[in-house]
């Protein structure tokens, strides 16, 4: 009899466990999270209304933070969401939704057709476009025209490089920053280009053509690379001679006197000036690169060159990185100097401005 108790002691005590367990660790209530605020950022497609209205107070807020920039400096929408991000609109996981959202309110002119930097690709525009003209107004075009003319033949004709040392050219990555850098190189006439990513074999025609010219004249030819801070930016800035080399039976040139400079972007400027560096090394081609030395060195994120139009004092940042690169080579004189022969070859070409025509 004691025995059978026992059992069932034992089968009730089994029972009672899986019944009503006892915890081991107190338990706790965990509430679920809250509700995800709303992005600033309107998310959706064209023809939905709700979406639309959203674009709306998107392009109205869009439109205040351009009135109230100070450099007039041309945005592309990569470029906006920088700026958005360094304004604490957005974060980087939203960037691709921001230039959706901004192209959407072009679409609907919510924001001008031409808000965003014109696409540099000139096979994009058309050409060979003829519309008739009123003479009147042809006649005063020319004369506009010959009053440019004369106000930039000094410029046209003098040749700068008469008894200096270097001959410089620019290529950056992005046309964000050719928009940025072209205005300084102006001053110094130096004439940039953008690869859009790895330099095609007529761009490296064109530096070797250059190269040469100046080699001819007892110059040194300096190329300066500005390229995203990332595996493949870096990879095209190690590899530039190499590329130039491979065509140099095209060319007739070989780059073996051409000095290349990369002068951005690097890990100090980036933090120095609070630059952006996004956690993943994502390609265009949506491919992940795992370049192992790469993220040895630098971690497994990248900084874009559009990085810099995060707001006034970066985009005055990067103005400042482009002037110094050009006189590492040119000197800080190098404007004054230049001016100077302008202002001679002006004074050699007085009579024409006393009959122009």
């Amino acid at each position: 009899m004691s025995r059978q108790s026992e059992s069932l002691s034992s089968v009730m005590e089994k029972a009672f466990k899986k019944v009503l367990p006892i915890p081991k660790t107190p338990r706790f209530y965990h509430p679920p999270p809250p509700p995800r605020p709303v992005s600033w950022v309107p998310h959706g497609r064209l023809g939905n209304w709700t979406y639309e209205r959203r674009l709306e107070d998107f392009a109205n807020e869009i439109l205040a933070i351009d009135s109230q920039r100070t450099k007039r400096v041309k945005y592309s929408s990569r470029g906006w969401c920088y700026l958005l991000e360094g304004l604490g609109k957005i974060h980087k996981g939203e960037f691709d939704a921001c230039q959706r959202a901004i192209n959407d309110c072009r679409k609907l002119g919510l924001l001008p057709i031409d808000f965003v930097a014109e696409d540099q690709d000139l096979t994009r525009r058309f050409s060979g476009i003829h519309e008739a003209s009123d003479p009147t107004v042809l006649l005063e075009k020319v004369k506009g025209e010959v009053k440019d003319m004369l106000n930039n033949l000094p410029a046209s004709t003098t040749d700068y490089w008469t008894g200096e040392k270097y001959y410089l050219m620019m290529c950056v990555e992005k046309g964000d920053i050719l928009n940025l850098f072209k205005p300084i190189c102006e001053e110094y006439h130096v004439p940039i280009v953008n690869s859009k990513g790895w330099p095609p074999i007529l761009l490296r025609a064109y530096i070797a053509d250059l190269s040469k010219k100046a080699e001819a004249r007892g110059l040194t030819p300096v190329l300066l690379l500005f390229y995203d801070h990332d595996p493949a930016g870096l990879k095209i800035s190690k590899t530039f001679m190499k590329m130039l080399r491979d065509c140099e039976g095209g060319t007739g040139w070989s780059p073996e006197g051409l000095i290349i400079d990369r002068f951005g972007l690097n890990e100090g400027d980036i933090d120095r000036y609070g630059l952006m560096w996004i956690d993943n090394l994502r390609t265009s081609s949506g491919r992940v690169s795992r370049d192992r030395q790469y993220i040895e060195t630098y971690g497994y994120r990248k900084c874009e060159s559009n990085a810099l139009f995060k707001n006034d004092e970066t985009l005055k940042a990067g103005e400042e990185i482009c002037r110094k690169a050009i006189e590492k080579y040119y000197g800080s004189d190098a404007r004054e100097r230049f001016k100077k022969k302008e202002e001679s070859t002006k004074r050699e070409l007085k009579h024409l401005y006393k009959d122009p025509i």
